[in-house]
């Protein structure tokens, strides 16, 4: 998190993967796809009577981590995972051929007590890297193993033991885990360096296969929560595009699958970066099936709908975002927390609203209790915080007038 203009600029209006009406007066070629800018002027910050200015927080202590990953929050907001040491190295990131076993490090389970503040529940030193997704149940790792290959595990919240899901004698990695069971992730042979599309249904039915082709990967799976829609990147040869399809039935996943082209001078790490901060939000809240991501050629975050194929972007700066309802989120840039509101591709302008001038990663936290977790990193710690937004109970709100 470097040096980003703390005074944020919007862009009103969406950029569409494709095509998008309303009054457009600009056009950029981005790669492969075409994005349509909308003009952009006017003011974009809300006003003091839309929502008020004051934000107030309840700090409930400090976990370490390896200044790189990010926490993973359990469905109901009352656990977080949290590993600490030395951080990963690329290739093991990648998954690529070069990975190594990872050198141990801690993997805590925190207690969230907003009396109490956060206390550790099970810790354990392991050759893991953190995973993208969490269930009722317990929080996904992958392990790097000595001959090549990966496997992927969910480690249990109550106890801390490591059940081994996938561990087939593949490169598996970069899986992702539905609310009802459902298990994405990408693997290949530990001699080939593309990766197919693996799903197993939550419901027993089996397990099906997207096979990689023309040595593009699929990397990176999303599932929305109920596990009927999935998000997945493919990546080439400098090239990454978005593809999505729906769970109903194997045909449909395999046969029904749309890609759209975002870019066409990439690389890895950015493909990386795309979904990483985000680990894998899509969907709620909000009616329909979505998805955030950080475009590598637009450089800002986006979120985008198969609906209607509209990426509507974030402020300029923003590094990570999590949505509070169907278009308004929280997000955070290098120096800021804000309050936003998204355009709506029509005449609604996006808004903006400063919560704090220091940045803090949110994510929302389900269960009874509602409202956001934030973390605001510290030399090697996060600061974890509970926060509420209108209309939620608690010690802490955004108040509004």
């Amino acid at each position: 998190m470097n040096g980003i203009s703390a005074r944020l600029t919007l862009l009103l209006g969406a950029v569409a993967l494709g095509s998008l009406s309303g009054c457009i007066v600009e056009r950029i070629n981005r790669g492969s796809g075409r994005y349509l800018l909308p003009e952009t002027t006017g003011d974009p910050d809300l006003e003091s009577n839309d929502v008020g200015a004051r934000f107030q927080w309840n700090s409930l202590g400090f976990v370490d981590y390896d200044d790189f990953s990010i926490p993973l929050v359990s469905p109901d907001g009352n656990l977080i995972a949290v590993r600490a040491g030395a951080p990963p190295k690329w290739p093991a990131i990648l998954a690529t051929a070069k990975a190594a076993p990872t050198p141990p490090a801690w993997f805590r389970i925190y207690e969230i007590d907003e009396k109490k503040g956060v206390r550790v529940r099970h810790e354990q030193q392991r050759r893991w890297l953190l995973g993208r997704a969490t269930d009722d149940r317990g929080f996904l790792v992958e392990e790097p193993l000595p001959n090549g290959g990966r496997r992927i595990g969910r480690v249990d919240w109550e106890t801390g033991k490591v059940s081994w899901l996938i561990d087939e004698g593949f490169v598996d990695a970069f899986a992702t885990i539905a609310l009802d069971g459902t298990l994405a992730w990408s693997r290949r042979p530990i001699e080939q360096p593309a990766f197919d599309l693996m799903v197993r249904r939550g419901d027993g039915v089996g397990t099906w296969k997207l096979p990689a082709k023309w040595e593009r990967s699929w990397i990176d799976p999303v599932l929305s929560p109920d596990g009927r829609t999935l998000f997945a990147l493919r990546r080439g040869d400098g090239t990454v595009e978005l593809g999505w399809s729906r769970l109903t039935d194997e045909s449909r996943f395999k046969d029904g699958i749309s890609t759209h082209g975002i870019s066409i001078r990439t690389t890895p790490r950015r493909v990386h970066a795309m979904l990483a901060p985000q680990v894998g939000a899509a969907s709620p809240p909000g009616r329909y099936a979505r998805i955030l991501f950080l475009h590598p050629d637009l450089g800002r975050l986006v979120e985008w709908s198969p609906r209607n194929g509209l990426a509507r972007p974030f402020p300029e700066g923003v590094i990570n975002a999590t949505l509070v309802d169907e278009d308004r989120g929280i997000a955070t840039t290098s120096e800021s927390l804000f309050l936003t509101q998204l355009a709506d591709g029509t005449s609604k302008l996006p808004s903006r609203l400063r919560l704090t001038d220091e940045p803090a990663i949110p994510r929302r936290r389900g269960g009874p209790n509602g409202g956001l977790l934030l973390f605001r990193p510290s030399d090697g710690r996060y600061e974890v915080i509970v926060a509420r937004l209108p209309g939620t109970q608690g010690t802490a709100a955004v108040e509004v007038p």
